[in-house]
């Protein structure tokens, strides 16, 4: 009876040692995510803008599966692509880039692609003040 018992306890420990050992050998598999990559914008109000884009990582990084890189290379063809947009938007602004602001960044597929949220918005122009001439 105990034979048997201890005989039980080994196969079970002996089967899960197999198995989990078969699991981890096994390749893993990787799912790929597609996405649309590009930029949209909304207009918030006169010089006020909101974009969010996607960009992809690039090839290089995704065939290594290089995570660092993916989510690099990604978020800067995001920003990439939001620049080139508020460009067209805002041409005769000089210090545009100085104005834009990054609201929230999401990596999907491992980093694969980076969704970036950008406002954008050109402050009021200050008012000058001439100085009141004096009569003598």
């Amino acid at each position: 009876m105990r034979s048997s018992k201890n005989y039980k306890i080994l196969m079970g420990i002996g089967l899960s040692v197999l198995i989990s050992l078969s699991l981890n050998c096994l390749p893993a598999h990787h799912e790929r995510v597609l996405m649309e990559t590009g930029v949209s914008v909304k207009t918030l109000g006169p010089h006020k803008y909101q974009f969010i884009a996607i960009g992809k990582a690039s090839i290089s990084s995704v065939e290594d599966q290089d995570l660092f890189k993916m989510k690099k290379t990604s978020c800067e063809a995001a920003k990439l692509q939001v620049t080139q947009r508020l460009d067209e938007l805002e041409p005769e602004q000089k210090h545009r880039l100085f104005f834009l602001e990054q609201k929230e960044q999401k990596y999907f597929g491992d980093g694969e692609f980076c969704e970036l949220t950008y406002i954008y918005e050109l402050p009021p122009a200050k008012k000058t003040t001439t100085p009141a001439k004096e009569h003598s």
